[in-house]
């Protein structure tokens, strides 16, 4: 009885086994990581339009290398893809496309997706446009599977290699570099002596050299007066590097013939006396620098670094030379987006001494935007918790969404998303700076591109609502939480404007800046200028708000919710005129515009410290600049077709960087003209230098029925205060992006902001002022080469310029090679191997068989993109 007993048990606990098994197998989530860990993605051009109004076609190509099928189940692809606007494809059998906000989009599949094991499906689609390179395709790419579970892929990007193929419009293919346009380009810049090239970048008012000169050598001493210890122990410093150790500073004048004396005396040079300097090395007088004052001296400093050699060594001899300088411009800016991809303290405060090397003496940080807050504000610290990180979410609870391919993990390594200046870092930097006479200029951006504030504001509310602490939720509230309005941003956002006519909008805006002014004077300085941003507030925005609707009502001069930016302004002024502050921003600023885009300069705020800065020269903006200036603005030009550094330097697929505004290589800063922009514009679509009249007309062109084009008029050239050179950030990721972009750009625009108009921006006749620009450019580019290159390896340990490959043809069985910035050394191989700094040197013509290949390389052996010559 016992063991039939027993037996039963046995059989009663089997069977409750194997009932809880199947129900447990039947609740269970099965683990799919593995079928998605060994799926891949690859990403391929189809084809492009002949032209920007039409369409390309992709296509994602999914390739299941795992053992079990793949089903539609709980998943989607994320990925990142900048200026996409895509259609739906005709056939919806593999999935779709969602657009979810800003560059963020998915690809959910079809309920009847299924991929076998080995097998792959192709899924194409259309989107408006011509994508140039290939950084114009999906990058970040994740797959959100099981509901929250997220896997990183590798998203494997098809190269570019058929032209003919993607690029339809043939006269494009043509300037696609290859060996030999490039050799055609080259032709124009031959390899000059050094005695007949400019011996310092920017070029100085006046230089004339004699014999002889002064050897500097470790025992030499530093004298200055008592207003420039700063200056004296910068240069000490700067000398250690050449030297190899730290001069002494003593105050007074020098009278050894190896000292250097800084010294500040009133001076007018070309009509300037601010920041004008005359630097004298005498036979036995030793060095003279001599300021009107400390920035004069300053720059007088950084043309006598430009004298020297670039190396070090126990002596250097510095030739005779008399320099009287001044600049062109007292306002010569460098902008820096550190929002949309991160900037780290180091890589600011590196660009700043590349910065002062070259006489630029201000810096506009953009510390916000949509995709990014970058600064540490004291009361308010969701900025920084929630604003300076980018991960996969979708309500932007906990950080932004990804974008710019940061990824859906806030603190991956290679996130480029994350990232802020602490307050110390921050005080650091303008210090920094202020040392090196460069003035930070700090951008919050308002009202529009405000999302990563926005967002911040919106958690900050919650938890105080969660708390039931109704006032503190709302003191820093920035959007009216009943707006309907419908738009899309330039970068694509539904939800990047704030509105308008909330007070605490205004309460927060100031907050910020208080303590932005607050900073300055814990670092002992005083910010007079601070930009605002105030552009691209997109059509539809606060037109469904009814907090704006009902503002409107009480002001009957606004007659569309777009002028609803011009209040933003004016309430903005209010508070910078509390704290003394120049607001400056983007040319919106001061205009008007309608819900058809028309625009009108608005007069309000002539008369108050507003400073536009003009990016927009393209199409019929040709010309705003100038209807600006001439309306009694002061005015700084940003041009987007020549000062945007951001932009491709060609249209080789392969070069980084976008092209919305055109392709921009080093000559572009070079070839603006400030005074009459419309001799700047002689390039074809393509960005090429020609001979023809200038494709935007003169003045019997109109921009439409009722606005003719205007020139700047004599009495307002005055109002042009500066240049301002723009680095914007979705392609930078990390110090080498940056760098890339920098150099070679940057020497051309510092020309341009601090030197004397060259002879030909005067001259009328197109041919001649085209050669005239090509005889100055081969100037500047051979000192490139030959001086400046050299110098950023030697004072920067290395620097990551871009190295234009050779330009290369066969002729006759004679290779025949050159390059675009003569100092570079030539490099090829005849057996099809890469070409490395043990190859052959190229130095004149030689006799060969085959195709051949050939890359430029640096002192360092970095080397260029190789081209293959047949």
């Amino acid at each position: 009885m016992l063991r039939k007993n027993y037996n039963n048990l046995a059989l009663i606990v089997s069977l409750i086994y194997l009932i809880c098994l199947n129900f447990g197998s039947l609740g269970a989530k099965v683990d799919n990581s593995d079928k998605f860990e060994k799926l891949a993605l690859k990403w391929r051009l189809i084809k492009n339009p002949a032209n920007e109004s039409g369409a390309n076609k992709a296509a994602f190509i999914f390739i299941n290398n795992g053992p079990e099928t793949i089903n539609t189940g709980k998943w989607s692809l994320y990925f990142n893809q900048s200026f996409l606007k895509p259609k739906q494809p005709a056939d919806l059998a593999n999935g779709k496309i969602e657009h979810l906000n800003g560059d963020l989009y998915r690809y959910v599949p079809h309920s009847n997706f299924t991929l076998r094991q080995g097998d792959s499906i192709s899924f194409e689609y259309e989107a408006d446009g011509i994508l140039f390179n290939e950084k114009y395709a999906p990058q970040g790419a994740y797959i959100v599977y099981d509901d929250s579970k997220i896997i990183n892929k590798d998203l494997n990007i098809v190269p570019i290699t058929d032209y003919t193929n993607i690029f339809p419009d043939s006269e494009f293919v043509a300037t696609i570099p290859t060996a030999a346009n490039q050799y055609a380009i080259n032709q124009k810049i031959p390899v000059l002596p050094t005695d007949k090239i400019g011996k310092i970048i920017p070029s100085p008012f006046s230089i004339k050299s004699g014999k002889g000169g002064v050897i500097l050598d470790k025992n030499s001493t530093v004298y200055y007066n008592n207003t420039l210890k700063k200056e004296a122990e910068y240069l000490a410093s700067l000398m250690e590097r050449y030297l190899g150790k730290k001069l002494k500073i003593k105050e007074g004048n020098g009278a050894e013939a190896n000292s250097i004396t800084i010294k500040t005396a009133p001076l007018k040079i070309n009509g300037v006396s601010a920041e004008s300097y005359s630097l004298t090395v005498g036979e036995g007088k030793g060095v003279v620098i001599t300021g009107n004052d400390a920035a004069g001296v300053f720059y007088g400093i950084q043309s006598l670094s430009a004298l020297m050699p670039a190396r070090n060594s126990a002596q250097i001899k510095v030739e005779r030379v008399e320099i009287s300088d001044a600049p062109r411009f007292s306002f010569r800016s460098f902008l820096l987006d550190v929002s949309r991809n991160f900037a780290k303290k180091e890589d600011v405060l590196r660009l700043i001494d590349l910065l002062a090397m070259y006489k630029i003496n201000k810096l506009n940080l953009h510390l916000s935007e949509d995709e990014g807050w970058r600064l540490e504000i004291k009361g308010l610290p969701e900025l920084t918790q929630i604003g300076s990180k980018r991960g996969h979410t979708v309500d932007s609870k906990n950080w932004l969404t990804p974008s710019y391919g940061s990824g859906p993990h806030p603190d991956s390594e290679n996130n480029y998303g994350k990232g802020f200046y602490t307050r110390e870092e921050f005080i650091e930097i303008i210090k920094y700076a202020d040392q090196r006479h460069i003035q930070v200029i700090p951008e919050i951006s308002m009202p529009g591109h405000a999302r990563a504030a926005i967002k911040a504001m919106e958690a900050r509310y919650d938890y105080f609502m969660a708390k039931g602490e109704t006032e503190k939720a709302n003191e820093f509230r920035l959007i009216d939480p009943n707006d309907k309005s419908v738009y899309l941003s330039a970068q694509m956002y539904k939800d990047n404007i704030v509105c308008v006519a909330l007070p605490s909008v205004y309460h927060f805006y100031e907050t910020v800046v208080k303590d932005i002014v607050a900073m300055y004077q814990e670092a002992g300085l005083k910010l007079t200028t601070f930009n605002t941003g105030g552009d691209e507030v997109p059509n539809g925005a606060w037109a469904k708000s009814p907090l704006c609707v009902e503002l409107m009502k009480t002001l009957p001069e606004i007659k569309d919710a777009r002028q609803l930016q011009g209040y933003f302004l004016q309430k903005a002024v209010t508070i910078f005129e509390k704290y003394n502050l120049e607001v400056a921003g983007w040319e919106e600023i001061v205009l008007n515009k309608d819900s058809q885009n028309n625009i009108q300069v608005n007069p309000k705020f002539k008369d108050k410290k507003v400073l536009p800065l003009v990016w927009d020269n393209t199409g019929k903006n040709i010309d705003l600049g100038y209807r600006i200036a001439n309306a009694g603005y002061k005015v700084v030009l940003c041009n987007a077709t020549n000062l945007y550094f951001d932009l491709s330097y060609n249209s080789d697929p392969t070069e980084p960087g976008l092209v919305w505004a055109g392709y921009q290589d080093a000559i572009d800063p070079y070839v603006m003209t400030p005074f009459d922009v419309f001799k700047s514009i002689n390039f074809d679509k393509y960005s090429r230098l020609t001979e023809k009249e200038e494709i935007f007309g003169r003045k019997s062109q109109k921009i439409d029925a009722n606005m003719p084009r205007q020139h700047l008029k004599t009495e307002a050239q005055k109002n042009i205060v500066g240049i301002q050179g723009q680095l914007w950030s979705e392609t930078i990721k990390g110090s080498k992006m940056l760098e890339y972009f920098l150099a070679p750009k940057l020497f051309a625009f510092a020309e341009k902001a601090w030197a004397n108009a060259p002879t030909w921006e005067s001259e009328s006749a197109i041919s001649t002022r085209v050669n005239s620009i090509w005889a100055g450019w081969a100037e500047i580019a051979n000192q490139i080469g030959q001086r400046e290159f050299p110098r950023l390896d030697f004072l920067f340990d290395g620097y990551n310029y871009r190295i234009a490959p050779p330009g290369a043809v066969i002729e006759d069985g004679l290779l025949k090679a050159n390059v675009a910035f003569p100092g570079f050394t030539i490099r090829y191989t005849e057996d099809g191997s890469e070409p490395n700094v043990n190859s052959k040197e190229y130095t004149n013509p030689i006799k060969v068989s085959g195709p051949i290949k050939v890359r430029s390389f640096n002192t360092f052996g970095r080397a260029s993109k190789t081209f293959i010559v047949k």
